[in-house]
């Protein structure tokens, strides 16, 4: 029985995580789309996508959730040159799907 549990909890834990993995790919996708970046910003974008997923995934309230998307937010922001960073604020509905 614990056997099963185990089994069980680890392909949840498998699933979730190629979900979460699926989506910071999808939401670097888009940055790539719309602002060229090097290949090692790229990783790191992944990274923070990566990062953001996990810590919504696990944010217990609504303010809690604001928070992480206020500092993914500021870390892509702080991330990219001047004239990336305005491209992203020109573009709000690209930086929201980044941040939250």
């Amino acid at each position: 029985m614990v056997l099963a549990f185990t089994v069980s909890a680890n392909a949840q834990d498998k699933k979730v995580a190629a979900d979460i993995n699926a989506a910071a790919q999808k939401d670097v996708a888009a940055l790539v789309e719309k602002v060229s970046i090097d290949p090692t910003l790229k990783q790191d974008m992944y990274t923070l996508m990566v990062m953001k997923h996990e810590m919504l995934a696990t944010a217990k309230t609504p303010i809690d959730k604001q928070k992480v998307s206020d500092m993914v937010e500021h870390k892509i922001l702080s991330g990219v040159s001047k004239e990336q960073g305005q491209i992203l604020t020109n573009n709000p509905d690209l930086l929201k799907q980044l941040s939250h």
